[in-house]
């Protein structure tokens, strides 16, 4: 194997890395340290959402405290065991959970680096284009910094979203994954389930890393860890009220608090004798590409936990930014497939666009009063339209390259397909 390829050992932290680190922390501290910044970040719907919000937190919290069941008021729609959780952290100093959410974020950015080196280290047997063979693969420090730099990750962090223990669940599932260590991945993505229902979706590309025999083993690890935890959520609360709000919040949409996704407004417009149908579609179609996509790409088991993690963040009832984070870290462990995107500079500027005019818009509407939902909402779609369009060529790059590896004389020509 030539050097420009030669792996470095996963768990070596470099002096660079170890300032990278520091870096990412002392930025978040700085920002938590700012009640102005960090007080507005919790509020804001791109980031805070009914299933993910820090101050529905605190406040079902508060009633756990008080021996007040949590799930009567309809405001609290999270896991029981985060209750439990930062019920203890509450009586800790505040800067502790600036502290936990800094560290979760390098604990997810550490792991990135890891999952970066082992899929190199899964695929280099694999067939290579012969100008691969001269190109460096890329850093996995430079995987981690391209996350905790992210301005989405760090605006994430900040707003105090639950949504990160979601992300590093599914983080350390696919980690494990490509250990080899399937219980501990499935335990992890159970753990992921149990935060927010869509992770499930992540456990067919879990098990195409999977020996053929131990795949049923998995499966049960899965289902067995998920009824521990909810087993578990029982105790702490004391009835099952839990389900159908954390998991019946997800699937049927009680709370149209408006979001960076595309139920809201369109439940708001619907007629409800239409309601259940049209929850179902768009529910259904959420997990529909499961399927296409583990047959087409079984052998790319990590390409497709990535995708399926975009589906999920433009798909999902109630998305936040937070969700984008997590599939955008996963996107530069492909940069094999970087040569052969099309749409970078139109994704890029569609990111900006709303990211920009968002905020802009939904105080046109909510606090101007010159604007309506229509504003919003169509800024979303824009939002959108750019993930849409940066999973799509994606896709495309990954169908490319392989046809280009299967047929090299095909390299740089059109191929149309009768």
């Amino acid at each position: 194997m030539p050097p420009a390829q030669t792996l470095p050992p996963p768990y070596l932290l470099s002096r660079n890395t170890l300032l990278l680190y520091g870096g990412a922390i002392a930025i978040r501290l700085a920002l938590f340290s700012i009640p102005a910044i960090s007080e507005t970040l919790l509020q804001r719907v791109e980031l805070a959402t009914p299933v993910t919000s820090f101050k529905r937190l605190t406040e079902g919290t508060f009633l756990y405290q008080s021996h007040v069941p949590p799930y009567d008021g309809g405001v609290y729609h999270q896991a029981p065991l985060l209750l439990v959780v930062f019920s203890f952290l509450f009586q800790l100093p505040q800067v502790t959970l600036s502290l936990l959410y800094s560290l979760i974020d390098i604990v997810i950015a550490h792991t990135l680096q890891k999952i970066t080196i082992l899929k190199q280290q899964r695929e280099v047997d694999l067939p290579r284009l012969a100008v691969e063979e001269k190109l460096a693969l890329i850093d996995p420090t430079t995987v981690a910094a391209l996350y905790l730099f992210n301005p989405l990750s760090i605006l994430s962090c900040v707003s105090r979203s639950t949504i990160l223990f979601t992300n590093l669940s599914v983080i350390m599932a696919l980690f494990s994954g490509l250990s080899g260590r399937f219980s501990f991945s499935m335990m992890w993505i159970a753990l992921g389930s149990y935060f927010s229902v869509y992770p499930a979706m992540l456990v067919a590309p879990l098990l195409l890393m999977l020996p053929g025999q131990t795949k049923m083993i998995a499966l049960t690890t899965f289902g067995g860890s998920l009824l521990i935890l909810l087993g578990l959520s029982r105790l702490a609360v004391g009835s099952w009220d839990f389900i159908n709000a954390t998991y019946g919040v997800i699937l049927f949409l009680p709370d149209l608090t408006p979001n960076v996704g595309m139920f809201w407004y369109f439940f708001i417009e619907i007629f409800d004798q239409f309601r259940s149908f049209f929850l179902m579609v768009f529910q259904f179609h959420t997990f529909i590409f499961v399927a296409p996509l583990c047959i087409r790409f079984r052998h790319r088991p990590v390409f497709v936990l990535t995708i399926l993690c975009g589906i999920i963040a433009v798909f999902k009832s109630y998305p936040s930014v937070g969700d984008v984070t997590l599939y955008l870290a996963l996107v530069p462990v492909h940069d094999e497939l970087f040569k052969y995107c099309r749409y970078g500079f139109l994704v890029a500027n569609l990111f900006l666009y709303s990211s920009v005019l968002a905020p802009i818009f939904w105080h046109l509407w909510i606090y101007a009063g010159s604007g309506n939902a229509n504003f919003y909402y169509a800024i979303t779609l824009v939002y959108n339209l750019g993930q849409v369009m940066l999973l799509i060529d994606l896709v495309y790059a990954m169908l490319r390259r392989e046809f280009d590896v299967a047929n090299p004389e095909a390299i740089g020509k059109q191929v149309i397909h009768k």
